[in-house]
């Protein structure tokens, strides 16, 4: 009797394991992004504008030149979108000592790719400028914004980028190679905690804590905000397809 109660107990016990156990042994299901969407192969460009953006020590105001941007894209549907973006002639404004203040300029050239899951991605390499009449030189290192896109970004989403597709309707033998509506895309980005380092010289000198093992000053509170319109496959239609509405 004594026996039969010992085995009883354990089988219950390894019963009520098994039950407790399950959920955390249960494989997590990868949630359904969108998809930007290609008619053809070929290449993509886009026009656009900045409306903030912090790097490094510069809060740069605005950019006088529109973003220009081009990247290639393969047939059929990604959740991966790339554009090499021109920033030109961004203008800024630093401290001149008495009071006053002086603009300076810069311009530099940055992959971005855009995730439908709404996270990017910065590079693949990294991107150095200076800004006009200084010494020191801002590096944009590539890396993932928001940082946890890189280790979370296939079971989550974000809201760092979105995408909507522009729709217009054709006519006079148009159709006949686009469709009844000509696709494009339109992207816009609110990127926060941006990275950016500075190499310190004798003539870039810097007085803040915050130097990371390269001996480099680190800034991690950058910020970039801005939009592409009408990006325009050559050839083909070009969109973003959303996931579908659960629930």
């Amino acid at each position: 009797m004594r026996r039969t109660t010992a085995v009883l107990a354990l089988a219950m016990g390894v019963l009520t394991w098994g039950v407790l156990a399950s959920p955390a042994l249960a494989v997590k299901e990868k949630p359904v992004f969108g998809k930007f969407r290609a008619s053809v192969a070929g290449t993509a460009k886009g026009i656009g504008a900045t409306s903030e953006m912090v790097l490094g020590p510069y809060k740069f105001e605005e950019c006088e030149k529109e973003l220009r941007s081009n990247g290639t894209v393969v047939l059929g549907e990604s959740e991966t979108f790339f554009q090499e973006v021109k920033f030109a002639k961004c203008v800024a404004t630093r401290n001149a000592g008495n009071g006053l203040r002086e603009a300076v300029f810069a311009s530099f050239k940055l992959g971005m790719e855009f995730h439908s899951n709404g996270s990017l991605r910065l590079g693949p390499t990294s991107v150095t400028f200076g800004a006009s009449d200084s010494t020191c030189e801002i590096t944009i290192p590539a890396q993932w914004v928001p940082s946890a896109a890189e280790t979370k970004g296939e079971y989550k989403t974000f809201e760092d980028a979105r995408y909507s597709t522009l729709l217009e309707k054709l006519e006079g033998g148009q159709e006949k190679k686009f469709g009844e509506f000509r696709e494009r895309l339109n992207i816009a980005w609110e990127l926060k905690g941006v990275t950016t380092t500075v190499k310190l010289t004798p003539t870039c000198k810097y007085e803040g804590s915050h130097i990371n093992a390269a001996g480099e000053a680190e800034f991690s509170a950058g910020k970039m905000e801005g939009e592409l319109e009408e990006v325009t496959l050559a050839g083909g239609n070009l969109s973003f397809v959303p996931p579908p509405v659960t629930g």
